[in-house]
């Protein structure tokens, strides 16, 4: 062991300092404010905006979908930036701008497109179909291989349910009738 000691410090805090010194313009400083944007106006604001960059002299420059999101939020400015600056931990906002843009209203409607479409296409129901007799033998002649009785009688139970849905999704039975 050398003479002199060196200081215990966590691989985290190396890391930082590392990219600290690698991200001398601070761009991943201003992604990191960006990045908390949605967090700290929650969801009905974040649903209108967009955080954008981080500029020189602190200013982050926010998207909006409309100039009347841009004028409100101009009003509520200062509570903003406080509510990020608590989030970073430090003073990294000075000043915010609101720029009405249509990326934000653009991203917005195809989110809406894109959930409309999933809730569309949901697959439908399938009723299991009855298995016959020689099916369910079948199923048994298969799991028989399995030595423990317990097991046995659950991938059992496991593989006529899967062949019952199989069977009731071929036959068309798709439609539940409750």
């Amino acid at each position: 062991m050398s003479g002199r000691m060196k200081k215990a410090q966590s691989f985290g805090d190396a890391a930082e300092r590392v990219l600290g010194r690698l991200d001398n313009v601070g761009k991943r400083h201003g992604a990191r404010v960006v990045g908390v944007w949605s967090d700290v106006v929650g969801p009905d604001i974040a649903h209108h905006t967009q955080g954008f960059a981080l500029r020189e002299g602190r200013e982050l420059v926010v998207f909006v979908d409309t100039p009347t999101w841009a004028n409100e939020l101009s009003l509520m400015s200062g509570d903003l930036m406080r509510r990020i600056n608590e989030r970073i931990g430090e003073e990294s906002v000075t000043s915010l701008r609101f720029t009405v843009s249509k990326t934000v209203s653009t991203e917005r409607a195809w989110s809406e497109a894109i959930k409309r479409g999933e809730d569309a296409y949901e697959p439908d129901p399938v009723v299991p179909a009855e298995l016959s007799e020689v099916e369910r033998d079948q199923a048994a002649h298969v799991a028989a291989v399995i030595e423990d009785p317990d097991l046995r009688e659950i991938v059992l139970r496991v593989m006529m349910k899967d062949l019952a849905l199989k069977k009731g999704s071929r036959e068309g039975t798709g439609s539940d009738p409750r």
